[in-house]
């Protein structure tokens, strides 16, 4: 889901790392390009019970490891049937920030995602969405980077066996993503997406991120 939160969390024992390459910096026009990386592990059942989530942000890579911080996300399955997985998540980020990350408020936001499937005439074509509200989720005034309390939420379907489509919005900014799954490569994804597209709030930018995500690393559920 490119450009929102979802409620869907690593499982216990699960690690992700990745790095976003971002331009201009911040979506601020005239800015440079920037990168950031960020780690994470999943602990916890949040089927039976709750689940958690840990990740670690590297904010900038110039200097590298300058500035970053924690975000900290708890799950639990709402729905589990045949077809239909809804969980539900609150998280908060900007946990012990350091650096240039300081200057940053710490912030929050709870999210209800769902995962259901359709077929098509050859393929089964995973669905995704997700609906939250969050205290910095919405541009608060167009060209800078000042955020206010609102709703967020997306789409995206898997398009082929390697490729996803995702469009998420808020009350003032739209966002699309195209997700690429590597074949041969068992863990590793590629995406590139636009935020702002319609560059409504002038703060208009380009993202690829390259990640890599292991499963039973530290034991399953």
């Amino acid at each position: 889901m490119f450009g929102a939160d979802s409620a869907f969390i690593l499982p216990h024992g699960g690690v992700f790392a990745a790095g976003t390459l971002s331009d201009p910096r911040g979506g601020i026009a005239g800015n440079d390009m920037d990168g950031d990386l960020s780690f994470g592990a999943g602990f916890g059942n949040p089927i039976d019970a709750i689940g958690f989530e840990v990740d670690l942000n590297i904010t900038g890579t110039d200097p590298l490891f300058d500035s970053g911080n924690l975000t900290l996300k708890a799950a639990r399955a709402l729905l589990v049937s045949d077809n239909n997985v809804i969980f539900g998540s609150a998280a908060v980020s900007n946990v012990a920030p350091w650096g240039d990350a300081k200057l940053g408020d710490t912030t929050w936001n709870v999210t209800v995602s769902g995962l259901t499937q359709f077929e098509g005439p050859s393929l089964v074509h995973p669905v995704m969405w997700t609906v939250g509200y969050g205290s910095d989720a919405v541009l608060s005034t167009p060209g800078s980077s000042l955020t206010e309390e609102g709703l967020f939420a997306g789409v995206g379907v898997g398009l082929t066996k390697y490729v996803g489509l995702s469009v998420s919005g808020t009350e003032n900014q739209l966002n699309a993503g195209l997700g690429f799954k590597v074949p041969g490569l068992d863990g590793v994804s590629i995406t590139y997406g636009v935020n702002d597209i319609t560059d409504n709030m002038e703060r208009k930018q380009q993202m690829l991120t390259i990640s890599y995500s292991k499963l039973n690393v530290f034991g399953g559920f």
